[in-house]
């Protein structure tokens, strides 16, 4: 169906509108010298359109486009407009590569089905909770699982486990889960997050978590990881101690990541004013190594 003429006149006039408006904002950003800021936002889309992807997408295509757009700026170095929108491309490629190396670089084994077993390895970070601890565990031994199906991190809930610390060497019997999945579609994705920390398992203690002789020295990466836990902790109940009640915990979260002390209570209002992501992606410990 042919369109109206005076409908083809317009569609055109607003392409062309469309086209000035760019342009002219281009001419902003330049003068205003706050073009070069525009190039992690470029980065970003690519980490976003590679989320976007099915499956797992080869690194090849990405780093081959990067390489072509950084060879046609160095071509079109002359032309500013060609040159703006080629370093565009490069970010969006190289973002887009970016998630692909970090993808396959996390890449851990994960467990599949509830399983109950006996584990043994050392606490690299401790979050104190109001009816306990929260233990994220590098994982040593883990009992009647392969080690191909092993995950190299697991986070556990103790309830008899006061006083543990990041750096020692635990066992113990765990309940372990796979971590779940968003609750709705574009909702937070929780095993999406513990993927990219490498921990391939959640649960809880099934009893106290004992601490025992380590088989081995913890090497230099778990170390660090402890002492970052360790200060992190201290900061935490100081700023927590310093506000005091609820008000505390919130701060203490902001600040350090370490969401522990929040009571159940302040949860709940933050999850019903529609504010408890400020909290939720805070990081809860680093991940080393």
């Amino acid at each position: 169906m042919a369109v109206p003429r005076s409908w083809n006149d317009s569609i055109q006039w607003k392409l062309l509108d469309g086209r000035s408006w760019l342009a002219n904002a281009i001419t902003c950003e330049i003068e205003q010298r706050r073009l070069f800021p525009w190039i992690p936002v470029c980065f970003g889309i690519g980490i976003l359109l590679f989320f976007q992807a099915d499956g797992t997408p080869a690194l090849w295509a990405p780093l081959g486009a990067f390489a072509v757009c950084g060879a046609a700026g160095i071509a079109l170095r002359r032309n500013m407009t060609a040159l703006i929108a080629v370093i565009a491309l490069s970010a969006v490629f190289a973002g887009f590569s970016a998630g692909v190396i970090r993808t396959r670089n996390v890449q851990a084994p994960a467990l599949t089905r509830i399983t109950i077993t006996t584990i043994a390895g050392f606490v690299e970070a401790v979050e104190d909770r109001e009816e306990g601890q929260r233990l994220l565990i590098r994982i040593v031994q883990m009992k009647d699982v392969t080690e191909a199906e092993r995950p190299r991190l697991v986070r556990v809930s103790v309830r008899a486990g006061a006083g543990l610390t990041a750096g020692q060497f635990v066992t113990g019997t765990a309940r372990l889960l796979p971590p779940p999945e968003a609750a709705w579609p574009g909702g937070y994705d929780f095993a999406r997050d513990a993927y990219y920390k490498g921990i391939g398992a959640v649960g809880s203690m099934v009893g106290q978590a004992r601490r025992v002789d380590p088989p081995r020295l913890p090497d230099w990466s778990l170390q660090l990881a402890a002492q970052v836990d360790e200060a992190r902790n201290a900061l935490t109940h100081r700023i927590a101690t310093s506000i005091g009640g609820a008000a505390g915990g919130v701060g203490a979260a902001l600040v350090t990541g370490k969401r522990g002390l929040i009571p159940e209570t302040t949860n709940d209002i933050l999850r019903g004013a529609g504010i408890y992501h400020i909290v939720l992606c805070l990081p809860i410990s680093p991940t080393i190594g």
